[in-house]
């Protein structure tokens, strides 16, 4: 019962950030927030949901702040890992690396699964498939990463998936605040 509740309490959250996003009335609000007090809130809640998940997480050192909702990053990197856990059907730690680039930071999620499936990994961003299970058994509506991408895109950032020798990984980027 409580798997179904988190279950329900996870699919209303995505659907709110979407109408929130989706509605004209309403704009990202980006406040200044610093990369690591975002990844220790992210890691906190994830590791109440998967405490036996590892998951190896590597930053930056130095000092980085990022104009965004916070709230909706945290989202998306909850999304990301918590799919690396359920679809990879893998055991081994999930990586969450961010790196800086020059305008960009860059945010990755890697599993050592089985990978996407090649027919799906074009559409993967589309939300289409709103089917009771996935392909791999477990229960979903299919909107998560739809709903990460109108995230991502609404902070001026990118997101894409791909397949690697081993896995799946996800990256996004968002812009870094613009130097006057």
């Amino acid at each position: 019962m409580r798997e179904d509740a988190q279950w329900l309490i996870r699919m209303v959250e995505n659907l709110l950030s979407v109408t929130r996003i989706d509605s004209r009335k309403v704009e990202v609000i980006k406040t200044p927030t610093v990369l690591e007090e975002l990844i220790d809130t992210v890691m906190v809640r994830f590791q109440k949901m998967y405490p036996e998940q590892r998951v190896q997480v590597e930053i930056p050192e130095e000092f980085i702040s990022i104009p965004m909702d916070p709230v909706l990053i945290e989202q998306v990197l909850i999304n990301l890992l918590e799919n690396a856990v359920i679809h990879s059907g893998s055991t081994e730690p999930v990586d969450l690396a961010i790196r800086e680039e020059e305008e960009l930071v860059v945010f990755s999620v890697r599993d050592h699964g089985k990978g996407i499936d090649s027919s799906a990994l074009p559409h993967i961003f589309e939300g289409q498939q709103l089917s009771a299970e996935t392909s791999d058994g477990h229960r979903g509506m299919g909107i998560g990463l739809s709903i990460c991408r109108t995230i991502i895109q609404a902070h001026g950032g990118t997101i894409r998936a791909e397949n690697r020798e081993k896995g799946a990984e996800f990256i996004f980027t968002l812009p870094k605040e613009k130097e006057n």
